[in-house]
Formats: structure tokens, C-alpha cells, sequence
């Protein structure tokens, strides 16, 4: 990877004298002379003599220079390309060519983040000592490098590079306020204060240390005496090479190869990848990706040149010689891109070159420009009527960094940024609500993981299920268990084509669009596309480094704001968003921009798997959870309830989060399980093979999460989360009989991370036909993600529920049919909105087969006391199983059986023995239910309940 930045503009390097008046630009061997009296233009060794003596290599190009001090009255400079760099004596010639990191301290004390893609260099005022130091900007901020001690500061560019003397950098324009192009002395001012030329584009500011820009806008035009005569190469930028290639349709022979070039730029990562395609009687059909990084990039005036000898392939192509010829172009040149044959030996304007060797085998396709953005994805949006629908946010409206403050962003425009467009399809579609509606007053309103479902399946099974670059978003109101901004579906072996938006609680009261708005869109969209959150980073393959903070201090698109923790005391989402300049990592471009195709489109590979680029599960097995962390949370996690399940019965966990005591009181998140990835569950088989649990639905947390946190005090020491392991994204986890082991590690709220020890689970043979036969009825995909989502309307889940009612039907007195029917009475209890065909319908609830469903479930599961060994529900799910009957009971007018049944709730497990602080718990769950019977009927609840 080169030391320095590629650039678009028309020369790749500029040198300026603190004690001149003139200035020198660079482009290849030609060059231009600004001088007071004019501009000569012509050959660098012409106009200034004493440059003939550069060696070849780099007078053919370099992309940087630096001003030295002068030695013994003689000029000097340095001149970079790659990774290497000419020492040149302007008198005496070529001093020395090597490394840069030979370079006094550079390569000892350079920060990882300054050894490669620096955009600029000036050289700064001597240390005390006489030692030389170097200012190097990269991005937002500017180093300065001592050439004997190492690192002096490091600070942002409007703080200037040096500490005193640099008030009028605060004064930059936003534009100017990162990503430089070039910095070069200018004459200081009559009082010695130092000035700069900075450049940017075909734009540039003169700046004045102490005094702030004196004059901005082009070049030429900055009537600083100088500049005011500059060649057309000098004032006209190209256009970047990074973007889009593809290869011309005629000229084929029947694939397609698409290519991304990334090495110029918003934020290059030097890195170029593709995939290529076949025509098919029926479309066209995806076949492979590669990917090639740490390239080599010979740059002419007219010419990029990148090639790469370790081109890496998904599919294990042995083409691995990459060859790329693509033709600069200026910005302000007319012409499209258009066909045209091209070959090895030429470029002609508009057209380009790729070829693909190996083993023997050759590929050769001449190349059009198709686009800026490196990817495309075609978004479709539909919103429930009233729901509000983000449109833009002005970050100069709430918190943010001060050299990123003044943007107005969309979520179009922060992908664009990333390098991926976001192509809407239409205008944004409403779902009206219908008249007449038989619910309660606000009812419709609230959406449960199971509407949430069939509205993205009903959408993804209109796309036919396949992988492509399309999405869908669905804006719903609020979530109807939850503070929930955004739910994303994982579908068997892949991670979803939709994702639901909760505008309720995105902008609680209307209002304006805030930050957290615009950040839950841009997340969604982020998972849609494969990326984890930031605190899963450990799971990807090539290994991404974690930050001392577990990944919450990552100021990302993917990290949760109301966790941050930068560990210097910026924490939650008001310093997160202060902090935040609304970007995503290096890590994350690398994946949206050059992931393997499968790992990225939507409908692709499973989600987590997308940023891993190799096998998350490999990974987990033989890294998370084979070498537990250290405990430094003071929180203890163990994997409860059954040991023992018969063939074909869902596989409940209890988890519980305790507090050790070793750090007193622990704030810890209101959910702990997996839905919000917070705890990641292994499940190891028989056979040996180690999964990752991917819930069906995955939640992220809405702004007012943080304040639905928990804070285990000794008064209350623990708290608890029951999990349906049987089901996820990946299908059955529990599909066989035998000894499985399961495990889990929580992420917690401090970055840390607690493993549980391993349980050993045992799934029982059937014992007789009867057995084996509801068995089988309990047992699919369709079955699996009815009681994942407590039963759904869905029509492609017709078959499961069908085998449900069936369980019911002709094995009601089997000790598997308690699940069955908790499922259809979770389902029939509730109303049910469907969305088809931009239409919203509502299922009004069937009170009498719900009451009598959940009342039989409920029933046997407090006779059999449920986790302790019989046919019954667990603790956890027998509590909310209860809790939902009594708001059946409510829903239907009868407040005095929902009174009884929340009061049996509490004495059932008095009289079981739980712990007393989990006995409040419930008494509290079952206070808020009431209260939410009461207040949906129009009364008050009863003071002297509890």
C-alpha cells in the first residue's frame, strides 16, 4: 500500500519554500513554475536545472514531495512512490533511495494509522534541539513526527499543527477541514507568521497561521500574485479512477465481469475486486468473486496501471495475475463512456483494460465506466399511514465533531460517502389503514415480531426469495413488547432482503429528524448488508481488531450509541453522537465495498457470516468459546433449565446474569439475549459441528433504551432471559436425538465479555409411534419459526400451522401439545396486520380459542411446574404465557379473570420457591399488566393490588 495518498488532481505533488515566493508543481517529468512574474511550463529539468539529476523511477512519477530544510545552503527534498522514497540534494543530487521508514523515526513511531494513505506533508519548525519535524495529515487530523524523539501532537487540522501560533486554522472552511489534497508553504506574512496553500480538488484556500483564510476559491484565482497564471493541468482535477467497470456486453462472449477500482478518492482502500457473471436463458446468473489488495499502481498523466500477483477468489479460481489498465480523464472532459475495442498496448479515453492470468488460463476483456459508486442497491419504501418517514438531518442541528459539523445527510448520501449508492425505486409507498377498525383505541398501532415477519416474507417472496441488489424498508409505528428502532429478519442460510423501521420511537412526539433517526436507518440497512455490530467484530475473518472497549468505543454506523465507551469518559449516546462523524470503520467500507458477492447482496449468505469472509462458526468454536475471557465485568452468566427434551420438543434456555459482587453495583442491558445480539449462543451437535445460534429476528434498541437498563444491586443480584434455541436463521438446531453441548458468552454494557460453562443437553429417541409422529408434526422450518414468533398469519407458514392444529386436533393429551397450543393462543389472542399488496389488513383476535388455548397450556405447565422436569412450560415462558392471558381476558371486557389470573401468577411461584428479588420481578411484571388492562379499558388499576 503507498505511503501517500493517490490524488485526483492534475499534478500529484506540490513544493513550496517557507523563505520563497514561488511554487513547483509536479506531473510525472513535466512540471509548472509559479512565480510572481508568471508561470513557465514545460519539462521539471528545464525549468529548474538542478532537478536532471532525479533518478528515473521517480521522475517518471511520484506521488508526494516534502520540502526539506536546506543543508549547507544547499535545497532539499524528498519525493515519494510506494512504499519508498528519493532523498534528492537539489546541488548534489540523489543522497539516498530507500524505504520511508528509514527516515529518522518514521518507521519506529509512526502509529499504525499514519504508515500508509497520508494525504499530505510540510515540514514543521525545528525541535529545541535543532531536530526536524514533519507535519503529516491524514483525514480529519494532523500528526507531527519529531525526526529523533517520535510523536510530538496529534490533533485535529483546525487546531492547527503546532500548539501556539495557529488560531486561523480553526477558521478553515468544512471543506478544508480534512481530506487534503496538498499543504505547501507560501511567503509569510511582513511579521514572520507563517502561510500554507492547502488544496483541495480543484479548489484551494490560502491560509494565514494566525489570521485564518485570506482568500479561497481556485487556484488561479486567489490574486496572491503567484498563482494567477497556471496551466490548464495545474487548475483542471481528473476524475477518479475508483468506481465501477464493466466489461463491453458484445465483446463478452456471454460473461459479464464487473469490477470495483477503489484506490482514489472518498477515503481508497487500494483495493480492487469483482465478480463476474454468465448469461442464461432466464437472466443472468452469478458464478464468482475475487478480491486483490496491496496493489501496485503505476500512475501517467493519461494512464492507471494497477497490477497484483495475489488476486484471492471465492469459488478457488486459479486466475491470480491481475493486469488493469484504465485512462485518467479530466473532470471537465464531455465525453461518455462509451464501446469501443481496446487493447493491451492502448487505452483509448472512456474505455479500459482488464486481464486476468493464471496456471495457463487467461482472461481479456476490454472495460466501460459504469458508475462512481462501487455497488448499487435498488431500496423500495412503504410506510404505514401516520408513520413519519426519515428524510434528512442537519448534523449542525444536535451534537457532533467540530471538523464534520454543517452536512445535511440522507441515508442515500451517508452510503454515498461509503462508496454505495442507494437507489430509491419510486416515491415512498403509503399503506393506508383500514376503516372500521375493530380494535382497541391505539391497538393496530404496535407491530409484533410476527406482523413485522409476514409483512418482509410476504415482500421477499414477491422477489422470489433470490439474492439480489434490492431491499425493502417498512416504516411501522412502534414495536409492541419493546423499545425496538429496527427489526431485521434472517431467512434460512441467509440474512435478510427487508428491514422494519419503528418511527414511533425513533421520533417520539414528531418533531424534527434526529440523529438517532438517521443512525437506526443507516444500521438497518448496514445488517441488511452484512455488517455485525461493532462489538462482534471478533467473529470476521481477516481477523478485525478490537478496540480496548470490546468495540464499543468504535464511532461507527454499527455500533449501539446509548454503549458507547470510549474508556477517556465519554460514554452513552449524547458523547457518542458528539464524538461521532457520522462514517463508517475501515473495516465496514472493506465489506460493503469489496466483500465476495454472497457475503454482501441482500438475501446472500447468513447475516454475521457477511463480514466474516471465511467461517464465522470456525472461528467461535475454536476462539470465543474455546478459550473463555477473562472475567473483569463482575458479572457471572450461566445457561439454564431443562436437561432433557423429548424428540421434537423446542429446546428452551434460561439465561441469567448475575452480579459476583467483586465490583459492587453492575449496570447491564435490559435484554441479554440474543435478539440483540448481547449474548451469542453455541450450539454444538452430536456430530460435533459448532453453530452459532442466529435468532430469527434480530432488534436494535431504540434512543430510550438506555433508560430501560438494569442495575443488579444486591437487592437485586440477577436477572433472567428465557431463549427458544430450536429455531433460527440457520433452520433447526435440534433436528436429531443425541448429546448436544451449549454455551454462551454476553457481551457486556463495559466491552467485557462472560462466558458461561458449558451445558449438556440430551434429546431424547422417540419411545413409540405416537411419539415419533407428534414429534415430526413439532419438527420443520415452518414449525420452528411459528414458535420462534408465537404464531403468525403468514401465509407461507400455512403448512406449519397446519401441523400444529394437527398436534392439537388428534394428540391434544400428548405432553408436546402444551407448546402447540401456546402457539396458536399466543396468535389467536392477538390482532393480526397483514401487509399485501399496499394494502394493511387486520385479523380481529378469536378471544374464545385463545382463552382456551393458553388457559389448557397454562394449566398443565403450573400442575407439572414446568422447568422441573414435566410436560410443562418453563419458568420464564409459563410467566409471559400467563401475562398474556390475562391481557386476552382484558382485551375481551372481562377484568376479573384477568385479575385471577394475574393473581395466580404471583402465588404459583411464591409457592415454587424462587429467589424473593425474582419474586418481585414478577410481582412488578404483573403490576405493569394490570395496569396496562386497566388503562386499555378505560379505568384506573386497583392502588391495593399488587
Amino acid at each position: 500500500m503507498a505511503f501517500m495518498r493517490y490524488k485526483a488532481t492534475g499534478y500529484s505533488w506540490v513544493l513550496g519554500r517557507p523563505d520563497g515566493d514561488w511554487f513547483l508543481f509536479g506531473r510525472g517529468e513535466d512540471g509548472a513554475l509559479a512565480r510572481p512574474g508568471g508561470t513557465d511550463t514545460g519539462p521539471l529539468d528545464r525549468l529548474d536545472p538542478r532537478l536532471a539529476a532525479r533518478s528515473e523511477r521517480y521522475r517518471e512519477y511520484s506521488e508526494g514531495a516534502l520540502t526539506l530544510p536546506d543543508r549547507d545552503g544547499s535545497w532539499q527534498s524528498l519525493f515519494f512512490r510506494g512504499e519508498r522514497c528519493e532523498w534528492y540534494d537539489w546541488d548534489r543530487g540523489v543522497v539516498r533511495e530507500c524505504p520511508w521508514t528509514e527516515l529518522g523515526t518514521w518507521g519506529t513511531a509512526l502509529p499504525a494509522g499514519y504508515r500508509s494513505q497520508i494525504d499530505a506533508l510540510l515540514q514543521g519548525a525545528d525541535g529545541e534541539d535543532g531536530t526536524w519535524r514533519t507535519h503529516l495529515f491524514k483525514g480529519p487530523r494532523v500528526l507531527t513526527l519529531d525526526w529523533r524523539t517520535g510523536v510530538v501532537a496529534e490533533r485535529l487540522v483546525t487546531e492547527g499543527p503546532d500548539p501556539s501560533g495557529c488560531a486561523g486554522w480553526a477558521g478553515l472552511p468544512p471543506a478544508f477541514r480534512g481530506d487534503l489534497d496538498h499543504v505547501a508553504d507560501h511567503r509569510p506574512a511582513a511579521d514572520g507568521t507563517r502561510r500554507s496553500l492547502l488544496v483541495k480538488g480543484g479548489h484551494a484556500v490560502l491560509l494565514d497561521w494566525e489570521r485564518g483564510v485570506l482568500a479561497e476559491g481556485a487556484p488561479d484565482r486567489l490574486q496572491d500574485g503567484v498563482l494567477t497564471a497556471l496551466p490548464d493541468f495545474c487548475r483542471t482535477p481528473y476524475r477518479t479512477t475508483t468506481g465501477r467497470w464493466t466489461t463491453v456486453p458484445e465483446e463478452s462472449g456471454g460473461r459479464t465481469v464487473e469490477v470495483r477500482v477503489d484506490i482514489d478518492g472518498e477515503r481508497p482502500l487500494l483495493t480492487v475486486s469483482g465478480d463476474l457473471y454468465e448469461r442464461t436463458p432466464t437472466g443472468t446468473a452469478y458464478v464468482d468473486s475475487f478480491r486483490a489488495e496491496a496493489l501496485t499502481v503505476e500512475r501517467t498523466a493519461g494512464l492507471d496501471t494497477i497490477t497484483q500477483s495475489g488476486v484471492h477468489w471465492a469459488n478457488g479460481c486459479p486466475l491470480t495475475e491481475l493486469t488493469l489498465r484504465l485512462p485518467r480523464v479530466a473532470a471537465t472532459d464531455p465525453a461518455a463512456d462509451g464501446p469501443g475495442t481496446v487493447s493491451e498496448a492502448a487505452v483509448p479515453d472512456g474505455t479500459g483494460f482488464l486481464g486476468l492470468s493464471g496456471s495457463g488460463r487467461f482472461l481479456s476483456q476490454p472495460l466501460l465506466r459504469t458508475g462512481t459508486a462501487l455497488r448499487t442497491v435498488e431500496l423500495t419504501t412503504q410506510a404505514l399511514e401516520g408513520a413519519a418517514v426519515f428524510e434528512e438531518y442537519k448534523t449542525s442541528s444536535g451534537p457532533a465533531p467540530s471538523f464534520r459539523r454543517g452536512r445535511t445527510l440522507t441515508l442515500a448520501s451517508a452510503y454515498a460517502e461509503a462508496g454505495v449508492e442507494i437507489r430509491a425505486t419510486g416515491r415512498v409507498g403509503i399503506i393506508a389503514r383500514p376503516t372500521g377498525d375493530p380494535a382497541p383505541p391505539g391497538s393496530p398501532l404496535a407491530w409484533s415480531d410476527a406482523e413485522l415477519h409476514a409483512a418482509v416474507c410476504d415482500h421477499a417472496g414477491r422477489q422470489r426469495d433470490l439474492p439480489g441488489w434490492r431491499l425493502w424498508m417498512f416504516v411501522a409505528t412502534r414495536h409492541a413488547e419493546l423499545s425496538a428502532g429496527g427489526v431485521m429478519f434472517d431467512r434460512v442460510g441467509s440474512h435478510g432482503q427487508g428491514v422494519a423501521l419503528l418511527a414511533d420511537e425513533l421520533r417520539p412526539g414528531g418533531g424534527d429528524s434526529t440523529a438517532h433517526e438517521l443512525f437506526s436507518y443507516v444500521h438497518q440497512l448496514g445488517h441488511a448488508l452484512g455488517l455485525p455490530h461493532s462489538w462482534l467484530k471478533r467473529f470476521s475473518r481477516p481477523h478485525t481488531p478490537m478496540d480496548p472497549g470490546g468495540g464499543h468505543a468504535d464511532l461507527s454506523w454499527m455500533n449501539c450509541p446509548h454503549g458507547y465507551d470510549n474508556g477517556g469518559g465519554h460514554r452513552g449516546a449524547r458523547d457518542f453522537f458528539a464524538d461521532f462523524a457520522h462514517r463508517f470503520t475501515d473495516d465496514e467500507l472493506r465489506h460493503l465495498r469489496h466483500a465476495f458477492h454472497r457475503r454482501v447482496v441482500p438475501g446472500g449468505d447468513g447475516f454475521l457470516t457477511g463480514a466474516a469472509l471465511e467461517s464465522l462458526d470456525a472461528l467461535a468454536a475454536g476462539e470465543t468459546f474455546a478459550h473463555p475471557p477473562a472475567d473483569e465485568s463482575g458479572l457471572a452468566l450461566t445457561v439454564g433449565g431443562k436437561r432433557a427434551f423429548a424428540y421434537g420438543e423446542p429446546v428452551m434456555a434460561e439465561l441469567r446474569l448475575s452480579r459476583t459482587g467483586r465490583r459492587g453495583d453492575v449496570p447491564v442491558a435490559g435484554t441479554i439475549g440474543p435478539r440483540n445480539d448481547r449474548t451469542v449462543v453455541a450450539v454444538t451437535g452430536p456430530s460435533g459441528r459448532t453453530r452459532i445460534f442466529r435468532p430469527l429476528a434480530r432488534v436494535c434498541a431504540g434512543p430510550g433504551a438506555e433508560e430501560r437498563g438494569a442495575l443488579l444491586t444486591e437487592r437485586r443480584p440477577a436477572v433472567y432471559e428465557s431463549v427458544y434455541l430450536g429455531y433460527g436463521s440457520d433452520g433447526l438446531y435440534f433436528a436429531e436425538p443425541g448429546l448436544y453441548r451449549v454455551t454462551a458468552v454476553h457481551h457486556s454494557l463495559d466491552g467485557s465479555r462472560v462466558a458461561a460453562p458449558t451445558r449438556t443437553l440430551r434429546v431424547r429417541a422417540p419411545l413409540d409411534r405416537t411419539d415419533q409422529e407428534v414429534g415430526e408434526l413439532m419438527t420443520g422450518d415452518e414449525q420452528g419459526a411459528l414458535l420462534a414468533l408465537l404464531g403468525s398469519d403468514a401465509p407461507r407458514l400455512d403448512g406449519g400451522n397446519t401441523a400444529l392444529r394437527e398436534v392439537v386436533e388428534r394428540h391434544g393429551r400428548h405432553p408436546l401439545a402444551v407448546y402447540a397450543r401456546l402457539v396458536r393462543g399466543a396468535n389467536a389472542g392477538r390482532h393480526f396486520q397483514t401487509v399485501t399488496d399496499g394494502r394493511l389488513w387486520i385479523r380481529p383476535p378469536d378471544v374464545k380459542d385463545a382463552v382456551a388455548q393458553l388457559t389448557h397450556a397454562v394449566a398443565v405447565s403450573r400442575d407439572d411446574s414446568g422447568s422441573a422436569g414435566g410436560a410443562g412450560l418453563d419458568h420464564l415462558t409459563l410467566n409471559a404465557a400467563m401475562r398474556r392471558l390475562a391481557l386476552v381476558h382484558g382485551r375481551a371486557g372481562d377484568l376479573e379473570r384477568a385479575d385471577t389470573v394475574l393473581d395466580r401468577l404471583v402465588s404459583h411461584f411464591h409457592a415454587q420457591g424462587v429467589p424473593r428479588h425474582v419474586q418481585l420481578h414478577i410481582q412488578q411484571q404483573a403490576a405493569r399488566t394490570r395496569e396496562a388492562i386497566r388503562r386499555d379499558a378505560g379505568e384506573q388499576p386497583d392502588p391495593e393490588r399488587p
